[in-house]
């Protein structure tokens, strides 16, 4: 599987941005009020069915694991980040399907670096499908700590950061850092299928009580993802839902967080 960390609940996060005239000021950051916790993390290792399968997605695992970082895009299609703006300048974002009423699907990205293998940042930009929507692109940091910092990315100015978490709110896929960067070999897998360099690997297993189908593209020479894509299926009158992530490249991210004036880059090196 992904670098997907199986939640307990679909509504699994939730924060309220502020946006002040020089910039964002963070408010209370954690849970939607009327959501269980997150899970604990899935297990990296336990594997089943094909076994050629099997013995390819360990080289994925190594492969992606040696990375330094990772660089993904999300499309409004093909998301669960949902944002509202709720006026007055403030936004309320979080991860949920199926969507809350006034809540909408946004774009956006995500940038992990890693440390001998364990992510020490991550960084999300968050962007509207519509102008209609009514608000800048703004940016998440995950910091070591256990911040979520917020910043506007088109508004001049000084910006904090500032913005500590009360519960357990995603950045990316991620909840925390020091955790592997790579893939996990999880899930029973199906035969690969291949077109030239490209090897396609399916596994599934299970999103809370919901079964997950989830095909990775991988390249035969590098053993590194290009794209992966999460189906999770109806379960017993709880409707199912796609999220992929597009674009996915290794190695490239910026060795700090991508932000827009420098304040929280300058703030994370000086807690590292």
């Amino acid at each position: 599987m992904g670098r997907v960390r199986i939640p307990g609940a679909l509504v699994v996060a939730a924060a309220v941005v502020a946006m002040a005239s020089s910039g964002v000021a963070a408010g209370a950051t954690g849970r939607d009020p009327g959501a269980p916790a997150p899970s604990v993390r899935s297990p990296r290792v336990g594997a089943s069915g094909n076994a050629a399968a099997i013995a390819f997605y360990r080289k994925v695992v190594a492969a992606t694991d040696a990375q330094s970082s990772i660089h993904f895009t999300y499309s409004a299609a093909e998301t669960l980040v949902r944002v509202a703006n709720l006026g007055g300048g403030r936004l309320s974002w979080l991860m949920a399907d199926p969507p809350k009423a006034g809540y909408r699907p946004a774009r956006g990205a995500v940038w992990a670096s890693a440390s001998r293998g364990k992510t020490t940042f991550v960084a999300e930009t968050v962007a509207p499908s519509s102008p209609a929507d009514g608000y800048a692109p703004f940016e998440l940091v995950l910091t070591p700590r256990g911040e979520i910092m917020m910043s506007a990315s088109s508004v001049a100015g000084v910006q904090s950061c500032e913005g500590h978490t009360t519960g357990g709110p995603y950045v990316g896929l991620d909840t925390s850092t020091g955790h592997p960067i790579g893939y996990s070999l999880v899930g029973r897998f199906s035969p690969l299928r291949r077109q030239g360099d490209t090897v396609y690997v399916t596994s599934t297993y299970t999103w809370g009580p919901q079964p997950v189908v989830e095909v990775d593209t991988v390249s035969a020479t590098t053993y590194l993802p290009s794209r992966s894509v999460y189906r999770v299926l109806p379960y017993h009158g709880t409707p199912g839902f796609t999220f992929a992530q597009d674009d996915v490249t290794w190695g490239t991210s910026p060795l700090t967080p991508p932000t827009s004036n420098g304040v929280c880059t300058a703030y994370l090196n000086s807690i590292r």
